[in-house]
């Protein structure tokens, strides 16, 4: 496929403090033919099964409710575009354009803005996701760029957790061994409820 282009990432050593040896980024130009319901780029070839993270990005000229809520879809638009999301959701992708964000935003009297690119990730990329942001400036196409912040499960906060090495056991534990709580009420109403809670 000629408006393909796969970049892959390799080491011998796990990269980016992942467990993975392998990434892989697909970005993907797909054009309608003179058959406008078949386009340049079938979904067959973007969505493969890998056991290492996997984005798919790309302009793929589809229009579908998925991704562009408030649009108007003609019955062709939406039949060109469903076999991408069928193939999508039957590899386990997750779609990380927020619905009705736009990506393209043609000159004045054109076209209405639209979400025609599209950021993909397969299951191993999703826990690594951090967000999706459309808010940098035009780079002077009608198309705007998408940012996507990764972040390691290492560079991820933990949890807060409780200090119990700070806690005064012995002045906390007769209140916590004198607490008692009291009997619910018989036949609860949600006054009653609220009141023993």
């Amino acid at each position: 496929m000629d408006d393909v282009l796969a970049l892959d990432l390799s080491s011998n050593q796990p990269l980016f403090g992942t467990r993975f040896h392998s990434f892989r980024v697909i970005n993907a130009y797909s054009t309608n033919t003179a058959d406008q319901r078949i386009h340049s780029v079938p979904p067959e070839g973007l969505f493969p099964d890998l056991a290492f993270p996997l984005l798919v990005v790309g302009d793929l000229n589809i229009h579908n409710p998925l991704s562009d809520l408030l649009r108007l879809f003609s019955p062709g638009e939406i039949s060109s575009s469903t076999p991408y999301f069928e193939k999508q959701a039957e590899s386990g992708f997750a779609l990380l354009n927020p619905p009705g964000e736009y990506t393209r935003f043609p000159p004045m009297g054109k076209a209405c803005p639209s979400v025609i690119d599209l950021a993909l990730a397969n299951p191993p990329l999703l826990p690594l996701v951090k967000g999706w942001d459309a808010s940098l400036p035009s780079t002077g196409s009608e198309h705007i760029p998408m940012t996507i912040p990764l972040a390691t499960p290492s560079m991820n906060q933990k949890p807060a957790r409780p200090r119990r090495a700070d806690t005064d056991w012995e002045i906390l534990y007769p209140i916590i061994k004198g607490f008692k709580v009291p009997a619910a009420p018989p036949c609860p109403t949600s006054p009653k409820l609220h009141e023993w809670m």
